[in-house]
């Protein structure tokens, strides 16, 4: 073999590495974002754009792009959620690839860049509404683990930008769909974007405090302690799946059905948390979020499908 098949050989080989690479750091990438919590940022962005345009006539492709863009956008923020939290996220024992080690906090930051980029240019294809909309979006979830803002070390704030991030969500799936909203809409997303906020807010701190303590933050079990945290988790869990169902029962059945599964979550929520961990580790300590994060899949899964079994038209939501 002469010497220019053997460079061309080595050319070959060394783009193959280099595509293994990026396709490597790509899916570390896709790890620290967390799929599971992707997962529910699309369901609720579904959910939005279903309950936001009743008559069913939204355009498939323009769908597509939206919710394309802002997953991207999501995927951004909870990429530069892991660089700011690596800290904390060792000393909790994470086994999350910047935590490990698997991926380096300067490559994590490229995807950042990316998808951010990525989530912002398919967003302006669909009008300045929603590209205004993301990039306020990424912005929120930018000042939540970025310098200086930070805003996760108070847990007023950081309770404040769940919210937020929540909310957006389910307007980003009604302006995607070309929707005006619905009272419908209104009711789910304060409901569920309320659930994330007091609920997830408490119960996801509930196994990070040592973490949260070495990072100075001051998460909910930090400034109530553990026992009143959880106490407090049960209440607000209880309060907001009763108060959900109290509302869906003047509202169209569909709604009942999501309500319902908030209620029997917040049910379980409060019973995990009253217990307490059964054993001094992280992973039972997480009981509480995991039963949280099941009672979002659950909520959002019965309301598509109450909505796609539903006996009368979506037209029958009430327009604003």
């Amino acid at each position: 073999m002469g010497n220019d098949q053997m460079r061309a050989v080595r050319d070959l080989f060394d783009r193959g590495v280099s595509a293994r690479k990026v396709l490597r750091q790509a899916r570390l990438c896709l790890e620290e974002a967390r799929p599971t919590v992707q997962l529910i940022f699309l369901l609720r962005f579904l959910a939005g754009t279903v309950l936001g345009r009743p008559d069913h006539s939204a355009d498939p492709s323009r769908l597509m792009i939206g919710m394309t863009g802002w997953m991207c956008a999501t995927m951004a923020i909870y990429q530069i959620n892991g660089v700011a939290d690596q800290q904390e996220d060792v000393e909790n024992g994470s086994t999350r690839p910047i935590a490990s080690g698997r991926l380096p906090a300067r490559s994590a930051l490229t995807g950042v860049g990316v998808a951010a980029v990525a989530g912002l240019m398919l967003a302006f294809t669909l009008g300045t509404d929603f590209g205004l909309l993301t990039a306020c979006y990424l912005g929120v979830g930018y000042a939540y683990s970025g310098r200086p803002f930070r805003l996760k070390r108070a847990y007023g704030a950081a309770t404040t930008t769940g919210l937020a991030l929540g909310g957006g969500t389910y307007l980003a799936g009604c302006l995607a769909s070309g929707g005006q909203g619905t009272v419908d809409l209104c009711v789910f997303a304060i409901a569920m974007s309320l659930w994330m906020a007091g609920v997830g807010s408490i119960a996801k701190d509930l196994s990070d405090v040592k973490g949260d303590l070495a990072a100075g933050r001051r998460s909910w079990p930090i400034a109530l302690g553990e026992t009143p945290a959880r106490r407090a988790l049960a209440v607000v869990a209880l309060a907001l799946g009763a108060s959900f169902v109290l509302v869906a029962c003047l509202r169209p059945g569909y709604l009942l059905a999501g309500a319902g599964a908030v209620l029997v979550g917040a049910c379980a929520v409060a019973v995990v948390s009253l217990r307490g961990p059964r054993r001094p580790d992280r992973s039972s300590a997480r009981r509480p979020y995991r039963v949280f994060m099941r009672t979002q899949y659950a909520a959002h899964a019965a309301l598509l499908l109450s909505l796609w079994f539903s006996p009368f038209s979506w037209r029958s939501a009430a327009s604003l």
